[in-house]
């Protein structure tokens, strides 16, 4: 049920109404086609009655005439009047209609007219024996014999069959017809429903539209956020709205100007810190004993490295440079290449040509720090590449001992490190890592870690290529 729904607010507020609106005119309908059958059967017993009365009051002031026969000797028969017998024409297999016969009984008495009793049925096809006792028939007269026989439904929906008792053992009948009309009112209703709808929903699309295209602006907008980057977006849609725009407005002014402020004091951290590390550079080139000489000097390099880590790590987010179309195999190419030339085991067979638009500095430098964990934790680097509809995936493995399984999130996180053979010992500022997650998902994707089942551990770098 929830994938039929719209997925969008104004669709869902649309999709909302116009099933009430469904469910209301349901209900109205129903209640009219009820008042409209009741109002049927209403008329046609009133017919029926008044026909009756004015019978009634001819016997009181002529009574009953004798039969006339035509001057062939065939009996004259009189029609729309009511027929006269000893018992009632209403049977027991017919719908009796108890309201109507109570309202047929007080017009009676109001009238003055004394009648015992009265009986008033439902019936959908008209006893053979009233054919000449029916109001309401018109040019369908013609066909009356059909009707009686149900062989034709035309647009009669049924009788009314009025019973009425004058004296006992005497009974006045007459049938009125019900008239079909629900064609007409179906068409109705119908009609009414479509201008209903027309003139709800579509000042509710136009209003629909009114507010969900700054708000799709302003989620685009949101989405695509990057500090100092980008023009202010258009303040359009209804007051709410616009001042929702506004406030991210001056959020994207105030984000952007602490990503100012934060970028001149990294940068002057970094000149203060790497000005008297270049001075102690140069000093430790006097210290004679040469093995002491390059510990220093290796302690200089973890430190400068560790320091442009936590740079590098500190400014992703801000947009820097635009992505471009880059040849992921080359890419991996070349930082397989700077490995092997320092004598390391990483290896890479360079496929299919599979481009991507990456900020290549960067993800440059994400691979390069899966590579070196790799070599440095577990003894090679074996590269390849998967791609799927919208992801990008490099994979670097090692032949190590992996990791616990609990340990693999939390080395995600900064100076995170593992005991036992990943340790400080090894090296590296542990933050590798981090600034390689940090990475990708800048670029709309994740690294992953998992234990491989032939041993050592599977690091992924996913980049998407939306």
């Amino acid at each position: 049920m929830k994938r039929l729904l719209p997925k969008s607010l104004i669709g869902q507020l649309l999709a909302l109404v116009a099933i009430t609106l469904a469910i209301a005119q349901t209900i109205n309908i129903v209640l009219l086609y009820q008042g409209a059958q009741n109002q049927r059967i209403v008329e046609a017993s009133a017919s029926a009655v008044a026909r009756i009365a004015g019978e009634v009051e001819r016997i009181n002031e002529r009574g009953f005439r004798e039969r006339r026969y035509r001057r062939d000797g065939s009996l004259r028969v009189r029609r729309n009047r009511p027929s006269v017998t000893a018992q009632s024409a209403i049977d027991e297999k017919q719908e009796r209609l108890p309201a109507v016969e109570d309202r047929a009984n007080r017009a009676f008495a109001n009238m003055g007219l004394a009648v015992l009793s009265v009986e008033i049925a439902q019936a959908e096809k008209l006893p053979a024996n009233m054919t000449n006792s029916v109001i309401g028939l018109g040019r369908e007269r013609l066909k009356l014999r059909a009707i009686a026989h149900g062989r034709q439904q035309n647009k009669i929906e049924g009788f009314v069959i009025v019973s009425a008792q004058i004296e006992e053992g005497l009974w006045l009948n007459i049938a009125s017809v019900v008239r079909d009309r629900n064609p007409r009112l179906v068409r109705t209703l119908l009609f009414q429903t479509v201008v209903i709808y027309l003139i709800l929903l579509i000042p509710l699309i136009w209003l629909g539209r009114h507010i969900s295209r700054p708000l799709k602006a302003l989620t685009k907008g949101a989405q695509n956020f990057k500090p100092g980057a980008g023009e202010p977006l258009e303040e359009t849609g209804p007051p709410d709205t616009k001042q929702l725009i506004a406030a991210f407005n001056d959020m994207h002014g105030r984000v952007s100007a602490m990503m100012d402020e934060k970028d001149v004091m990294l940068g002057a951290i970094g000149h203060d810190l790497r000005t008297p590390l270049a001075a102690l550079r140069v000093r430790i080139e006097s210290v004679e004993n040469e093995d002491e000489r390059e510990r220093m000097i290796a302690g200089i390099d973890d430190m400068d490295k560790t320091l442009d880590d936590i740079l590098s790590l500190a400014r992703l987010g801000r947009s820097g440079g635009l992505a471009e179309k880059t040849d992921i195999s080359a890419l991996i190419e070349t930082v397989a290449d700077e490995f092997t030339d320092m004598g390391e085991k990483v290896y890479f067979s360079r496929g299919r040509r599979i481009t991507a638009n990456i900020r290549a500095t960067l993800v440059r430098r994400a691979l390069r720090n899966l590579i070196s964990n790799a070599v440095k934790y577990g003894k090679q680097a074996e590269i390849s590449v998967d791609k799927t509809d919208d992801k990008l995936l490099i994979h670097v493995d090692d032949v190590g001992i992996g990791l616990p399984e609990e340990q693999i999130e939390a080395m995600f996180e900064p100076f995170a490190r593992a005991e036992a053979s990943r340790n400080r010992a090894t090296g590296g500022s542990g933050l590798g890592l981090t600034l390689a997650r940090a990475i990708a998902r800048d670029h709309g994707g994740d690294v992953m870690l998992e234990n491989r089942k032939e041993g050592g551990l599977r690091a992924s770098l996913i980049l998407s290529l939306d």
